[in-house]
């Protein structure tokens, strides 16, 4: 199973973000070489909100690991800069660590530190673009972390043992990953309060900067409403670490109890995030989530997710929602005649609320593949497997023409989305190989898609 949402992004793009570094070093001027075929895009962005929400197309993930910010404060990746030059582009989606601005100590004394916040805004501002502003309570990888090696969680909470956790990744037979960071128990009030006391703070500076679109705060891992990497199914083995740290006379009594106060938990952090009473939009993430394959349906988690968020509250606002994972199977699914089920159930959820006026936000769990997923019908040989290879145009994610057209029926109004696929519709020198010249053979159709989802056709 891939992990879906930005978790993604660092791991998936680190190699091909090394070898654009690499090329753009070795060029005398290296940014006017690598970047020139991002001129032909250049035009006003349009940032034109409804309702405080300017909706259309953001780059996901524009400031993790490879996706470096220059000292001049310009973004230093080819990829990144051709969707961040894009005029059909209104932003960029910006990961924030909650310890990147929360330098207090284990008794509340410190501050809050917004340089670093401002500092990974400053590209898109400077070109009067939005900025999505994500907060990271915690990640489990090194390779997810910045800077490199540092947990997400403040170090206050990290140095206590009993409110902590480390997890298998989720890819290793029950064995905790090289350089894997420990979790905040999240759940636990001594986290939690620090954290919601943190986000307070956080959207008192930021709700009234009109350069911010809308917040995304984790609940779990990464911007994820699930604890860990992986914890989403019964048999992953990051979610059978999870069930043993709920008491129970038996393991299926303790999955029980880790599916009620994880759930609780869950419901009562939308609760609180609608009391910041933020005038700026807060979007929540639509996650599957089951500790035992039987007697929990597998649709309650993320429609708890949606109640919360969308019930009439005291009054409260309403939050947006979003969904990480989606793909073209996604579409297949709901195509069929008894309309099967979507990941995290997020087709007849968005459905349902796709005139509601809130936000419906979608990402990708990992950047397009032309020629679709992998598997006996791909047309390509060499996808026929199983195996993802983004050389050839095979991706689980699938198309993004089809997944782009499907979404927009569905009330999708904010797509984060990898920068490869501004790649595919507008790089010239894609690729010296005619066969995957993705740009020459669909690059006027994803052009098209992306044109269809920008804030110009949405606002």
């Amino acid at each position: 199973m891939l992990f879906v949402g930005d978790i993604m992004a660092a791991h998936l793009y680190s190699a091909l973000l090394l070898t654009l570094v690499r090329f753009a070093l070795c060029n005398p001027d290296p940014l006017d070489a690598v970047f020139a075929p991002c001129d032909q895009l250049k035009g006003a962005h349009s940032t034109n909100a409804r309702n405080g929400f300017a909706p259309g197309l953001y780059v996901v993930s524009s400031n993790l690991p490879g996706a470096t910010i220059r000292k001049d404060g310009k973004l230093a990746n080819r990829n990144i800069v051709c969707a961040h030059e894009d005029r059909l582009t209104s932003g960029g989606t910006v990961v924030i660590p909650w310890a990147a601005f929360d330098k207090r100590d284990a008794n509340g004394r410190g501050s809050f530190d917004w340089g670093f916040v401002e500092q990974q805004m400053a590209p898109w501002v400077a070109r009067g673009q939005k900025v999505n502003l994500l907060v990271w309570p915690a990640v489990q990888k090194e390779d997810q972390s910045f800077p490199a090696g540092q947990s997400a969680t403040p170090q206050y909470i990290i140095d206590q043992p009993d409110l902590i956790f480390q997890c298998p990744d989720g890819t290793t037979q029950g064995t905790t990953s090289l350089g894997a960071l420990p979790l905040p128990k999240f759940w636990r009030a001594e986290v939690y309060t620090k954290y919601a006391q943190a986000l307070r703070q956080f959207v008192a500076r930021f709700e009234d900067n009109t350069n911010v679109n809308y917040f995304r705060f984790g609940i779990g891992v990464g911007a994820e409403s699930y604890p860990a990497n992986g914890a989403t199914t019964p048999n992953n083995f990051c979610m059978k670490t999870f069930i043993q740290l709920f008491p129970g006379p038996s393991n299926d009594a303790r999955a029980n109890t880790a599916f009620s106060e994880w759930s609780k938990y869950v419901a009562a952090r939308i609760r609180a995030f609608r009391r910041f009473n933020s005038r700026k939009a807060i979007i929540v993430t639509l996650n599957d989530f089951r500790t035992k394959t039987f007697g929990q349906g597998p649709n309650k988690f993320p429609d708890m997710i949606a109640y919360e968020a969308t019930r009439e509250y005291n009054g409260f606002p309403k939050l947006g929602l979003g969904v990480q994972g989606a793909t073209t199977k996604d579409v297949d699914r709901w195509e069929q005649p008894q309309r099967a089920r979507c990941n995290a159930n997020w087709c007849a959820i968005f459905n349902r609320n796709k005139d509601s006026g809130i936000p419906l936000q979608l990402q990708t769990p990992t950047h397009s593949g032309v020629y679709g997923p992998p598997g006996p019908g791909n047309p390509i040989a060499a996808c026929q497997g199983s195996r993802n290879i983004g050389a050839q145009g095979c991706m689980s994610t699938g198309n993004m023409v089809k997944l782009i057209s499907f979404a927009l029926q569905w009330g999708v109004r904010s797509f984060e989305l990898y920068p490869y696929e501004w790649f595919v519709a507008n790089d010239k020198r894609f690729s010296t190989n005619p066969e995957l010249d993705f740009y020459d053979l669909f690059g006027e159709e994803y052009r098209a898609a992306l044109n269809s989802a920008s804030n110009q056709r949405l606002a």
